[in-house]
């Protein structure tokens, strides 16, 4: 996957989690596309601006709609990537809030 800037990684991500509940179920490869899409915002998080987080967080909201399901029906790929993702985001909201 080509690395995109932040602005088209951050919009895709929205579509890809706009659609999630089309491809849940039967598409394991865009629920991997999705979450690293996922992977590569949370690696450049300390260079999102305000506006990119308070983006990034919307779309989170959305996402955790579906956590559940693709917990169920992925249990393995939710282990090794979105439970690490998921902490790492913690960490960084946890040090956002800490420092202001």
């Amino acid at each position: 996957m080509k690395i995109m800037n932040m602005q088209d990684l951050l919009g895709q991500y929205k579509i890809d989690v706009k659609y999630v509940k089309d491809f849940i179920d039967n598409d394991p490869v865009e629920i991997q596309e999705l979450f690293y899409r996922r992977d590569e915002i949370l690696k450049n998080f300390d260079n999102l601006t305000w506006k990119e987080i308070k983006e990034f967080l919307s779309i989170e909201k959305e996402l955790s709609k579906y956590l559940k399901k693709i917990k169920q029906k992925y249990p393995l790929l939710y282990e090794k990537i979105v439970e690490p993702q998921n902490e790492y985001l913690k960490t960084k909201l946890i040090d956002i809030f800490v420092t202001f």
